[in-house]
């Protein structure tokens, strides 16, 4: 098959905020903080273009725990002031995670994910300086990708990966219909399906970029690792140096860890040699499929996007059920048994029905987020308002531990969770990308891949998930009524599935019509309420620094926490409650500098200091 020509370009770039003392996403632990960096965070982008239409598509995989709307938002604003305002929008541009655990956080505009960065005595917040490290990031590897366009091919093929994750919550599995699970014979899917990109000049063909999607926890680095790292699925696009851009995407991970097999959550001694092992069969079957692949995709590009509402989506086919405002079960605050230990031993699989005394009175009590000590303890919860029967029965048998959903824009932190979610189709060729805001167990992906499938008949579909928003998890029905982490952190009931089903087969009608489809239910333009008071030091000496903190430059110093800044490091400091409106004196070396919040002090070779607005380093 000759397949068809498309203009194709990759981009890469850097996305990694270097600074120590930063709270890391994923673990929701409020000790675990940065203390290096192991290895760079990426944004790997591939753009494909159909000359005859002139339609394109960019893709963005990102060494990051999930796509954000935030993130989206900004760096679509960015590329509109660069190519104007119809190249990139929001159909046309996927921003995915891999969902490494082991990665600096606060790059979303929701609270609840932002909630545990800011240490033991200082509630979290947006961090605009990680944030300017992501967007910029992406960003120039756009640019990389768009500059780099050229004639060229995409081929496809795929394989499987024997042991390389397990199923994690396997009692919660075990609740969809046997015969579904004997059609499928496994309790994961072990099937990589990589793209391999190449230029075309006349007969020659140069490789430049793969991109595969695989579902597997990025959670052999556990939460007491300190070190940024892509864990296994960065490990893995190491491998294959920098003669070409790899990139390795996850898909239906939901419910899959590669920690099952050690019997124990990553302790902070093996953790390496977890990652070592998950990435190099990663890599090897890549390996394998990308000198392999000689299936070109063929024929047009297409791309369809819109937002939903999730806090209130009726189901066609099943009457009187809907999905209700967002809310969390108690065994949310268990985590992952096989991936993480929790503040306290919670235990996974609490329903309405198999609650105990001391279990219920936690909820009787102050509900779960209390009882976590999360930092700040002021996260905001619904004690001040009664929870209907409908919206109780609506989650059952979920016990709500916290129904973030019904907070209040007036006197909360809002927003605290998603209400509307994008979600998107990308068609390239016989290639169909899902893009789905969260993340989805085994099964859920399978019945998603199947209701798209039914319409668009692709050769191909991958389930891209943490694309462009997240909203935690996404169960089936049945796996739901057993309410291990997955279900009690399905947000918006146990007919979350079947809502993104009806909703993705719209698009997918849409698309198959050639029909246009609304932009939905558009949330506000985002905007961060709670920002991280953080102030950078980059220290470009070679030797350890100690400023003292003054009111002005005539006082005594201020007797705060004691901050060293180590040679040719950056380091983020929080500034204290009482000074973030009037800012503080720095003094080094003699000299004085006035600091605010989200200022950048660079102490230069030379022992200069310079006070600046924030920039990644380069």
């Amino acid at each position: 098959m000759p397949g068809t020509e498309y203009l194709v370009g990759v981009g890469k770039s850097d996305i990694t905020d270097p600074a120590i003392g930063l709270g890391m996403q994923g673990m929701a632990d409020k000790h675990q903080r940065t203390t290096g960096v192991e290895s760079q965070l990426y944004a790997k982008v591939f753009i494909v273009v159909d000359p005859e239409s002139a339609k394109r598509v960019a893709i963005a995989s990102t060494d990051l725990w999930s796509g954000t709307h935030i993130v989206k938002h900004e760096v679509l604003q960015r590329l509109q002031k660069i190519y104007g305002p119809d190249l990139y929008q929001l159909a046309n541009l996927l921003i995915s995670g891999t969902h490494t655990h082991s990665g600096p956080g606060g790059y979303s505009h929701y609270y609840l994910y932002n909630h545990s960065l800011g240490g033991p005595n200082q509630i979290g917040g947006f961090d605009r300086h990680n944030f300017e490290c992501i967007v910029s990031g992406i960003v120039a590897a756009i640019q990389q990708a768009h500059h780099q366009l050229a004639p060229g091919k995409i081929y496809v093929n795929q394989g499987q990966i024997e042991d390389c994750g397990r199923q994690r919550s396997p009692a919660a599995y075990e609740q969809n219909p046997e015969a579904e699970r004997k059609q499928y014979g496994r309790d994961t899917d072990n099937e990589m399906l990589l793209l391999k990109f190449v230029h075309v000049n006349g007969t020659t063909e140069t490789p430049i970029g793969l991109l595969n999607w695989y579902a597997i926890h990025p959670t052999d680095r556990g939460q007491y690792n300190t070190l940024v790292t892509g864990d296994n699925k960065g490990y893995a696009a190491e491998q294959f140096g920098e003669s070409i851009v790899a990139a390795f995407a996850n898909a239906n991970c939901g419910d899959v860890s590669g920690n099952v097999a050690y019997g124990s959550i990553p302790t902070g001694i093996n953790d390496s040699e977890r990652m070592q092992k998950h990435g190099q069969q990663q890599y090897q079957q890549a390996q394998v499929l990308f000198d392999q692949a000689i299936e070109p995709l063929q024929g047009s590009i297409d791309y369809r996007h819109t937002f939903i509402d999730m806090s209130h989506i009726e189901i066609a086919d099943q009457p009187g059920k809907r999905t209700w405002p967002a809310a969390l079960g108690l065994s949310f605050a268990a985590g992952s048994s096989e991936d993480s230990d929790p503040p306290f031993q919670f235990r996974e699989g609490i329903t309405v029905r198999t609650i105990t005394k001391a279990e219920a009175s936690i909820l009787a009590a102050s509900g779960v987020i209390a009882a976590l000590e999360m930092p700040g303890a002021d996260l905001p919860g619904h004690l001040d308002r009664k929870l209907t029967r409908d919206f109780v029965d609506g989650h059952a048998p979920k016990p709500i531990a916290f129904a973030p959903g019904l907070a209040n824009p007036d006197t909360d932190y809002y927003p605290i969770t998603p209400k509307g979610v994008p979600i998107q189709i990308l068609k390239i060729g016989n290639l169909v990308l899902t893009g789905i805001p969260g993340e989805i167990t085994t099964m859920a992906g399978r019945r998603l891949r199947a209701t798209v499938q039914a319409e668009l008949k692709a050769d191909y579909l991958a389930l891209a998930t943490y694309a462009n928003a997240f909203s935690q998890y996404i169960t089936t029905f049945e796996e739901y009524q057993a309410q291990h982490y997955e279900g009690a952190s399905t947000l918006y009931g146990p007919y979350t599935l079947m809502a993104y089903q009806q909703e993705f087969r719209k698009l997918a009608l849409a698309m198959k019509r050639g029909r246009p489809i609304s932009l939905g239910s558009v949330p506000p333009a985002p905007d961060p309420q709670m920002m991280l008071p953080r102030v950078t030091f980059r220290n470009l000496t070679k030797v350890l620094l100690t400023p003292t903190f003054h009111q002005n430059e005539t006082s005594p110093p201020l007797k705060l926490s004691s901050l060293q800044l180590p040679p040719e490091t950056d380091v983020a400091w929080m500034m204290p409650k009482d000074y973030r409106e009037t800012g503080l004196v720095v003094r080094l070396d003699g000299a004085n500098v006035k600091i605010a919040v989200n200022s950048l002090v660079t102490i230069h070779a030379d022992h200069s200091i310079e006070v600046s607005p924030y920039h990644p380093l380069t």
